[in-house]
């Protein structure tokens, strides 16, 4: 608990004045009645002069939980260390103010040290309560969780006594939870195929050089002398080779839509799609680098496009990171090592010539217009293995809405239809369990 500051609220100047109006008027009007009045001012003026502080005591806890982790059974988080969460996960506070005095306090107005970078969705994290000794107020609200490391601050507590003259503020540290984050990594991102013919991780229908057996073929001049099965040729005298399955890096592209329209949320206070396409494809391209495929970033905006090739060295990580970064802050992509492409009717029109012939394209769009699906069909023409992640930024609740939504659906049975993999995420899934339902896994080609 932090030191109090006391206020006292001069009421004196406003009673001397109504007292000189009451009295007048009743010496006006010969009203002994008004000039008894009168005195009423000053008696209030003199009960907030003698005012005395309440020394007012209560204590805080915090208890957050998500989706129902770490709850026991009446549903009440119990856990203290820092609760982890997706980007636009909402994360249920419940914060107890307690009188832990031997007094009433008459007006006790309490705020929760809410962090200011994530915005309360529903409740709120005020009171204004009386409250008897022993007696508890909650305050219950919703957060929304953004990127990076939050901290709760103390719950700050105000009191005013009978007479509303005196006001006393103090902070008061909550027990319990007290720290959210938000940048949980994604465990596995599992592949399909797509390979290229560089060596890699990912195994392949093709033999060649690698650990696994794939088969025995006849010997062919210039192969190694350490692939000849020499056993059977001590056997039989005949040359045969021993091949290995071969294993090849597979190129990743992720595509993030950025235009104008991408950024718009399933409410005023919620994450905007952009945003959360920028988390999902700044996970994804991590975790695929980290595990040594090639991955590279396309971000398309109305008016500008730029990508970063991929690859797998530590430049390639830092320049999609800048791209994504832009992307999220919906600047200009201009800065870094970067692709550029001219500007066209269609934005993503000028992309596809520039992609891999063997890439993984994984697609981060909210799908509110028509264009990342006639992508999409475009892609599977020619032969691309698409996956799409699509953030719902719509609500439901309005008829305009509802028939948007099922516009929205429509388009993204169009890509299923092309023989892409879509997932819809609703606002209410993790992003970890969306990524991982996205992506299936290994196919050799």
């Amino acid at each position: 608990m932090t030191g109090r500051t006391v206020d006292r609220v001069g009421r004196s100047e406003s009673a001397f004045a109504a007292t000189l109006l009451v009295a007048g008027i009743g010496f006006v009007a010969g009203s002994p009645f008004l000039i008894v009045a009168a005195t009423v001012p000053l008696w209030y003026a003199a009960a907030s002069v003698i005012g005395t502080r309440e020394d007012a005591e209560i204590r805080a806890h915090r208890e957050m939980v998500r989706n129902g982790d770490g709850c026991d059974s009446d549903g009440t988080a119990t856990r203290e260390e820092p609760l982890t969460g997706d980007p636009g996960d909402v994360v249920a506070v419940r914060t107890t103010v307690e009188n832990v005095g031997s007094e009433p306090i008459v007006d006790l107005r309490a705020v929760d040290g809410v962090p200011t970078e994530l915005p309360v969705v529903e409740g709120t994290p005020r009171a204004c309560v009386s409250l008897d000794a022993g007696e508890t107020v909650t305050l219950e609200y919703d957060l929304e969780l953004q990127r990076g490391e939050h901290t709760f601050g103390p719950v700050t507590a105000r009191t005013l006594d009978l007479t509303g003259s005196v006001v006393e503020t103090w902070d008061v540290a909550a027990t319990g939870a007290d720290a959210l984050s938000c940048e949980p990594p994604i465990e596995s991102v599992p592949l399909r195929d797509g390979a290229n013919d560089f060596a890699g991780t990912v195994p392949t229908d093709d033999g060649g050089s690698g650990v696994e057996f794939y088969a025995v073929r006849d010997y062919e001049p210039g192969d190694a002398v350490g692939s000849i099965d020499w056993r059977r040729y001590a056997r039989t005298r005949e040359l045969t080779t021993v091949e290995y399955r071969a294993e090849r890096a597979t190129r990743i592209v992720c595509l993030v839509d950025a235009r104008r329209n991408q950024f718009r949320g399933a409410s005023r206070d919620r994450l905007a799609a952009a945003e959360l396409s920028v988390d999902a494809a700044e996970r994804t391209v991590d975790t695929l680098v980290e595990a040594g495929h090639p991955t590279g970033v396309v971000a398309v905006a109305d008016d500008d496009h730029a990508a970063v090739p991929p690859g797998t060295d530590s430049g390639t990580r830092e320049a999609a990171a800048t791209l994504l970064e832009s992307a999220r802050a919906s600047e200009r992509l201009t800065n870094g090592r970067f692709w550029h492409f001219g500007v066209s009717t269609d934005p993503f029109g000028e992309i596809e010539p520039s992609l891999p012939g063997e890439a993984q394209l994984y697609l981060f769009s909210s799908f509110v217009d028509d264009r990342p699906v006639e992508l999409v069909e475009r892609l599977r023409t020619r032969g691309y293995t698409v996956r799409v992640v699509s953030p719902d930024p719509i609500d439901d609740d309005s008829l305009e809405n509802r028939f948007e939504a099922l516009v929205r659906r429509t388009r993204l049975a169009r890509a299923r239809s092309a023989g892409a993999r879509v997932v819809d995420w609703g606002r209410t899934r993790p992003l970890g369990v969306v990524l991982q339902n996205a992506i299936s896994g290994v196919r050799t080609r």
